[in-house]
């Protein structure tokens, strides 16, 4: 928790004078002295705890935070905080569309980055003249102001710290538009309404500026810290759940933890020769019969019939002619045989 007294003492209580009051700005003042506004400090540092609280999480899901402080009480700590925390920031000028258009700006950034790059290789260009170099190197420092500290700048961007509402009008309406969280410092003069988390504090000391602004950069780094120890358990976790799965894929291969099975003798056994098995023929399914030898097979036993009927009459008929001639044989037989042995004798005689 922030110290109350260190507040009081730095002069973070101080608002402006009472005609430059915002009526939104009522419920964060305490009362007046000398016509001077003074802030309600225990709301203040109230609020500073719950900001350091938000960037925290914010530092430890791994995501941006960017510092702006283009004010000159504001620039020296925005500089030593996003360098130590190796954050982007801005502390010179503010450039329209950094967040809205930033595809725009990046252009920007390479533009310096090519510029650079022949600054450092000059030996290797020969054909640019002492003029150009000195015309190169005095738009890198332009760049580097005004661009220098966002060349890192990656997205999603997790939050923004604004020093001074007032300077930092479109940084911050650029903020609502595209739906990034505003922590800001917001003096006695100036419109809370855009902001997400208010401090509402002296924006035009150095010192508060640089209290404050280090409070919120320790809260930071312990997010960054939790979060290295969050991906290095994580890391350990994954090699532990790893090493266990080869150590049972070995187990499970080489038979470790099984019960030990008695070893069984071998017993030969004689080949026997497979008999050829004989491919059983499977029957086709009789085709259905068409129409025409559906009306065929009707005809068939009709006609097989009458052949019946015929062959019953002439049977009888074929049985008394064989009988007939059996008669008519028998006796012409008889005369044969009487008639041959007289023959015989008249030869004799």
């Amino acid at each position: 928790m922030v110290d109350f007294r260190e507040l009081v003492r730095l002069g973070a209580h101080f608002g402006h004078i009472k005609r430059r009051l915002h009526p939104r700005m009522n419920r964060y003042i305490w009362g007046c002295k000398n016509n001077v506004h003074l802030f309600d400090v225990s709301k203040t540092a109230q609020l500073i705890e719950r900001a350091a609280k938000f960037l925290e999480s914010v530092a430890a899901e791994k995501r941006t935070i960017l510092w702006v402080g283009t004010k000159k009480p504001a620039q020296a700590a925005i500089f030593e905080v996003a360098d130590k925390l190796k954050m982007p920031y801005v502390n010179h000028r503010w450039i329209g569309g950094t967040l809205s258009n930033f595809s725009q700006v990046k252009k920007s950034v390479t533009k310096l980055l090519h510029f650079e790059d022949i600054l450092e290789k000059s030996e290797k260009f020969p054909h640019y003249t002492k003029k150009e170099f000195n015309t190169f190197s005095k738009m890198v420092d332009r760049l580097k102001k005004n661009i220098g500290g966002i060349r890192d700048l990656t997205w999603p961007i997790g939050a923004i710290v604004l020093v001074d509402v007032m300077k930092e009008g479109s940084a911050l309406r650029e903020a609502a538009t595209v739906g990034i969280p505003v922590v800001a410092f917001v003096d006695t003069n100036s419109n809370p309404s855009l902001v997400d988390h208010v401090i509402p504090i002296n924006d035009d000391s150095a010192r508060v500026i640089k209290f404050v602004v280090d409070h919120l950069g320790e809260a930071v780094a312990r997010g960054q810290k939790s979060a290295k120890e969050h991906a290095k358990k994580k890391k350990e976790e994954a090699e532990l759940a790893k090493k266990a799965k080869i150590k049972a894929e070995g187990d499970s291969s080489t038979g470790l933890g099984q019960e030990k099975k008695k070893p069984v003798k071998k017993v030969s056994v004689k080949k026997v020769e497979k008999k050829p098995v004989e491919k059983k023929v499977e029957k086709k399914p009789a085709a259905k019969k068409t129409s025409v030898q559906a009306a065929v097979a009707k005809k068939k036993p009709v006609a097989a019939e009458k052949k019946e009927t015929v062959k019953k009459a002439v049977a009888p008929k074929k049985e008394e002619a064989v009988s007939a001639k059996a008669s008519t044989a028998k006796p012409a037989a008889k005369k044969k045989e009487e008639e041959k042995p007289v023959k015989k004798e008249t030869s004799k005689k």
